[in-house]
């Protein structure tokens, strides 16, 4: 536990002086600029994250629980973006002036890169399976690289990317249902863990 707190706090305290700092900057830019309103910067992934995902699928099965694994990371990922993207942006909350703006960019901006990582995860499990890799590879790359985009689009009032994200969550959901591998959502991912 000690640990996590730790972990929350070396990721929070960056971003709060970031904000503060951004604010302090952008008063003495702009008119009557309030720090209330300033949108703190994305938190960094790794050279990992950027790298994209390969679409070659295999001829036959490579790894064991390759479907399981794809589940969980999926479910991961997209429950992650309800949580943290979707429902604060059809609540209203990330409008100028909205109670809770600054938190739930923070939180829409961790949760941005953990959606990239699990999405990546998962499309490493979908490429062990000949089938599922055939239907779903190119959807979870165009996902993957689309996801933060999308964040930074909505950060300049454009909600066009995270309603497109949301209708490819909903086809990737529809086309494993079909193969036979429904994906549970978790929205109770730790936004601050890196994966393994």
């Amino acid at each position: 536990m000690n640990t996590l707190v730790r972990l929350i706090a070396v990721l929070i305290i960056p971003v709060v002086l970031l904000v503060g700092g951004c604010g302090h900057k952008q008063a003495s830019t702009e008119n009557n600029a309030t720090t209330s309103d300033s949108i703190p910067a994305d938190p960094s992934g790794d050279a990992g994250d950027a790298a994209p995902i390969s679409q070659t699928c295999p001829a036959q099965a490579t790894t064991s629980f390759a479907k399981t694994k794809f589940v969980a990371h999926s479910g991961l990922a997209f429950g992650a973006f309800h949580r943290w993207l979707w429902k604060p942006f059809q609540a209203g909350t990330f409008k100028k002036g909205a109670d809770g703006r600054i938190k739930a960019f923070i939180k829409g901006g961790l949760s941005a890169l953990f959606v990239k990582r699990e999405v990546r995860l998962a499309a490493t499990d979908v490429q062990a399976d000949p089938t599922l890799c055939k239907a779903i590879i190119a959807p979870l790359d165009k996902l993957g690289d689309t996801v933060q985009a999308a964040f930074d689009k909505l950060k300049g009032g454009d909600a066009s990317g995270i309603t497109d994200l949301n209708s490819s969550i909903g086809s990737i959901e529809s086309i494993s249902q079909k193969d036979g591998v429904p994906i549970q959502e978790d929205e109770n991912a730790d936004l601050t863990k890196k994966p393994a």
